[in-house]
């Protein structure tokens, strides 16, 4: 009799028991119901990989985008404070609504969005008007609403990214138990 020395679990445990299976088909009685099983294992491995680098992308692109808008958001809250500013001065009554820039620029999305809204309040307190007042309030709607929606789609994706996490480690998790089971009962099978 031949032995079969079976290594701890590898790297890719799923294809050296199919393997395995395999060869010692005629040898096993229950080689088709593992080789089955296994294949079938091996196939929700290869989707859940497939969605995984789809959610990481999708996440990554999401993530791309609201930095993009925050940057543009920040230009123009930059831009539209220096405006008022220019116009009212900081002494105004309405001006305790808008906050200072972060020493170091970096606000978090939605503090910057939170910020906008505000800035939008402040252009329609200001009496007179802003010459341009109707086109920095749209300027302002539709930077906050570009922002908001680009805040939603990275955490729908951050939230779907670690879904699909989630759901991998529990698939590595049964692959790594059977395995084990599979090679224990290989090895019962012939003997030791």
């Amino acid at each position: 009799m031949t032995a079969i020395i079976l290594q701890t679990p590898p790297a890719d445990p799923l294809n050296q028991i199919i393997t395995l299976l395999e060869q010692l088909r005629n040898r096993l009685p229950f080689a088709e119901e593992e080789l089955a099983y296994h294949t079938q294992l091996r196939a929700m491995v290869a989707e859940q990989q497939e969605q995984s680098a789809a959610a990481l992308a999708a996440w990554r692109t999401a993530l791309a985008r609201r930095w993009e808008c925050e940057v543009q958001a920040q230009r123009l809250y930059t831009h539209v404070r220096q405006q008022v500013i220019d116009a009212v001065g900081t002494d105004a009554p309405c001006w305790q609504l808008v906050e200072e820039s972060p020493a170091d620029g970096a606000w978090m999305a939605t503090d910057l969005l939170n910020n906008l809204r505000r800035l939008a309040i402040v252009v329609d307190l200001i009496q007179p008007a802003l010459p341009s007042h109707k086109a920095i309030q749209a300027e302002l709607q539709t930077m906050a609403a570009r922002l908001a929606h680009a805040i939603q789609e990275t955490e729908r994706c951050e939230e779907e990214r670690r879904r699909v996490q989630a759901e991998q480690r529990m698939l590595n998790e049964l692959c790594q138990r059977s395995y084990r089971r599979t090679r224990q009962r290989i090895v019962t099978h012939l003997g030791g």
